[in-house]
């Protein structure tokens, strides 16, 4: 690739310093396609190579601004319909404190007040950042590498025993069914299994055979 958008600024200094300063262009240089970016090989954060399982779970648990007050599907206005403004227009904190009295879980992957702070403090995400999509996705990353990390482990190559990340998985998230068609939570809270364990199998050893090492923290 030829980078000859690189002679109007040399052209321009040669105008504007006078006789003597750069009164040639530099010579052209060539390069290989790709060289403007200074980590071609930079693997993906690790929330997004995540992103194939946060979609499956969210099929089971919400939307970001889904939330419930203590049973599931109580409150099908999510927080909307609560407040009258998504979650994104909220801090970390101010939902916090809204699960300390009013609601329960929250966002797309029904964090629950305890579980919530675990990933906040595990995470490089601060109570003063807005509870946003990215943030969420961040958070859920988080539970995956720190309060789950057989599952990590298992993404990573660590070792093999799909059936342990499984069963964490689902001890960590009700929709996901634990055994036998049936979740771990099943009729406690309201909850009910609605994502077949050979489906989120599939999806965990899709991750594992793409993995990135090295992506940035959550």
């Amino acid at each position: 690739m030829i980078f000859s958008r690189l002679l109007a600024p040399v052209l321009l200094v040669s105008g504007l310093g006078g006789a003597g300063v750069f009164s040639e262009p530099l010579p052209v240089q060539e390069s290989e396609t790709g060289a403007f970016c200074p980590n071609p090989d930079m693997p993906d954060p690790i929330h997004i190579q995540l992103k194939p399982l946060a979609d499956l779970l969210a099929r089971g648990e919400g939307d970001y601004n889904s939330v419930n007050r203590g049973w599931a599907g109580d409150t099908p206005q999510g927080i909307k319909g609560l407040t009258g403004s998504s979650f994104a227009a909220y801090t970390v904190k101010q939902v916090v404190g809204m699960q300390s009295g009013w609601i329960y879980a929250v966002g797309r992957y029904q964090f629950i007040p305890r579980t919530l702070r675990f990933a906040v403090d595990s995470s490089s995400v601060s109570y003063g950042d807005k509870f946003t999509a990215e943030t969420q996705d961040r958070l859920m990353a988080a539970l995956v590498l720190y309060k789950r990390p057989i599952i990590f482990s298992y993404l990573q190559g660590s070792h093999d025993n799909i059936g342990a990340a499984l069963r964490a998985l689902a001890r960590e998230w009700a929709s996901v069914e634990y055994s036998n068609g049936r979740g771990y939570y099943d009729y406690r809270g309201g909850n009910r299994a609605s994502i077949a364990r050979w489906e989120a199998a599939e999806v965990l050893q899709s991750i594992k055979q793409g993995w990135q090492p090295g992506g940035s923290l959550p």
